[in-house]
């Protein structure tokens, strides 16, 4: 097991569609053939070495189960750059997050949990929106626009902050009932 590449090492073309429950079986099937079960009487570097490849593993199932992490890893793989402070230059974009997070903290003051459940569910909508949205974006990876293709990943970031917040709220809500 020497691949250095996430897709690589779970057998995988790079691509941001995948099939998770194929994902999942193929990270069950490496962990079980590194699992430390099998090296009990080995020695010590072979130990140690199942133990790193078990944490490689680890590492690349997370990341390629998540879509943002995937997304993030793909724009990395060609290229592109990721810093957690960059911002959204979509000024659209950036109305439509300020109105949202107004509406939301209008929710807070109100706590009504059927506003903030119908909320919740229109703030999911738009998560998967642009789920899709970043899945067409990644399609084609031999012209993946970096530019936009970071964007469309800080997009999905907000989505699905606001919609855990939202969740946190509805959860406050539920606990003072």
């Amino acid at each position: 097991m020497t691949a250095n590449d996430y897709f690589a090492l779970f057998g995988l073309s790079p691509s941001y569609a995948l099939d998770r429950d194929d994902l999942t079986r193929r990270y069950r099937e490496l962990q079980k053939a590194v699992h430390p079960d099998r090296y009990a009487n080995a020695g010590e570097s072979e130990r140690l070495m199942a133990v790193s490849q078990a944490a490689r593993i680890n590492d690349a199932f997370q990341t390629l189960r998540d879509p943002v992490s995937r997304a993030r890893y793909l724009l990395q793989q060609h290229g592109g750059n990721w810093q957690d402070e960059q911002t959204i230059q979509d000024k659209a974009f950036l109305f439509e997050q300020m109105e949202l997070r107004e509406e939301l903290e209008g929710l807070h003051a109100d706590r009504e949990l059927a506003a903030l459940e119908a909320f919740a569910t229109r703030v999911r909508q738009l998560e998967q929106m642009q789920e899709q949205k970043l899945a067409r974006e990644f399609a084609d990876l031999m012209h993946l626009h970096l530019v936009q293709g970071r964007t469309e990943i800080q997009k999905l970031m907000f989505f699905r902050k606001l919609r855990e917040e939202t969740e946190y709220e509805i959860n406050a809500v539920l606990d003072e009932a």
